[in-house]
């Protein structure tokens, strides 16, 4: 049994965290609105639970993989909208983590990460994992966040690629390589300097896809502000990068 509303009003965020949950047996099927709460959902969750009440894991399965379809692959907009922070009932907007995840997951051949700031492993990890498993090639433009003097820079910069290293990609072998704009690195309040910032941000993965935004995958970010982000979701768009070391 269904309500005249199916799954309509729920976000697709929230349809892609239920399939991944379920399919990966962190969800038992059928499943109560408590079940859902206790394995971390959040927001109104009646919906689901009468959707998709006395179902078992196999229908579930396939009701939220023909619904995710439904949302990702509907005619224009041409670009999905994605979305950080907390999200309204009906959004068709999709959750940061998740598409990069995907992005990362998808790619074949190799990655570029533009601008972006990382605080935890976790969101590169599946990075990391497709390196191994397809050889893929990664490359990161990162901002230093100047702190220093001209003739201090380039120490400056190492120190901050290595703490990355060091805390963040904590996978070890094979790494990206890693490269930087030597103004970001310097004080803007230096004579003859300005304050230089790689604030735009973007992931490139060969033809699977393009992901420009503004925010960067920290845990402050993710919990604190809803910055607009887009996602092309049929033509790759080219990305020229200088390669500034």
């Amino acid at each position: 049994m269904t309500t005249s509303r199916g799954l309509s009003r729920i976000p697709l965020a929230t349809l892609e965290q239920l399939l991944a949950a379920v399919e990966r047996g962190r969800l038992e099927c059928p499943f109560t609105e408590s079940d859902l709460v206790d394995s971390g959902f959040r927001g109104d969750t009646a919906d689901v639970v009468e959707a998709l009440r006395r179902v078992d894991a196999s229908g579930v399965i396939a009701v939220l993989r023909v619904a995710i379809a439904e949302r990702v692959h509907r005619p224009p907009p041409r670009l999905d909208l994605v979305w950080t922070g907390p999200e309204t009932k009906a959004s068709i907007a999709r959750d940061t983590g998740l598409v990069v995840q995907q992005l990362f997951e998808s790619a074949r051949n190799s990655v570029i990460v533009g601008g972006y700031t990382f605080d935890t492993p976790e969101f590169l990890k599946p990075l990391h994992d497709v390196m191994i498993r397809h050889d893929v090639k990664a490359a990161f433009f990162v901002d230093i966040d100047g702190a220093t003097r001209p003739d201090d820079a380039e120490r400056f910069a190492t120190a901050a690629i290595d703490r990355f290293f060091r805390e963040v990609w904590t996978f070890g072998l094979p790494k990206p390589d890693v490269f930087y704009d030597p103004r970001t690195a310097i004080r803007g309040d230096i004579p003859g300097h300005e304050w230089v910032t790689m604030h735009a941000k973007c992931i490139v993965t060969g033809a699977a896809g393009s992901f420009w935004t503004m925010a960067s995958l920290t845990a402050a970010v993710l919990t604190t502000t809803a910055p607009l982000e887009a996602i092309p979701v049929r033509d790759n768009v080219p990305f020229r990068v200088p390669r500034n070391r």
